[in-house]
């Protein structure tokens, strides 16, 4: 039985590192594309931040999210990655 444990929790664990691996990967996709809206912005001198959408974005995670974690949880994982990605796209060098 014991060894079962081991087994199933080496699984869950290997599991849960794969899918941490996709959430780094797609964060940086994601960071990628953004800059890449920076430039275009930037090139038509529009402001980079966008309450509107910001907004617009909040709503449509909420859309997604299926749970079990709560929209509160969702909303504040998505603010963090917004709040990095403000301060990557305040980086002059990129």
């Amino acid at each position: 039985m014991e060894n079962d444990f081991k087994e199933k929790l080496k699984k869950y664990r290997e599991e849960i590192n794969e899918i941490d691996k996709n959430i780094v990967d797609f964060l940086n996709k994601r960071a990628v594309v953004v800059m890449k809206i920076k430039r275009l912005k930037e090139d038509r001198n529009a402001p980079l931040y966008d309450a509107k959408r910001e907004e617009e974005l909040i709503n449509n995670i909420i859309k997604y999210n299926k749970g079990p974690l709560y929209n509160d949880n969702i909303i504040q994982i998505f603010e963090s990655i917004l709040r990095n990605v403000q301060i990557l796209e305040k980086d002059e060098s990129l």
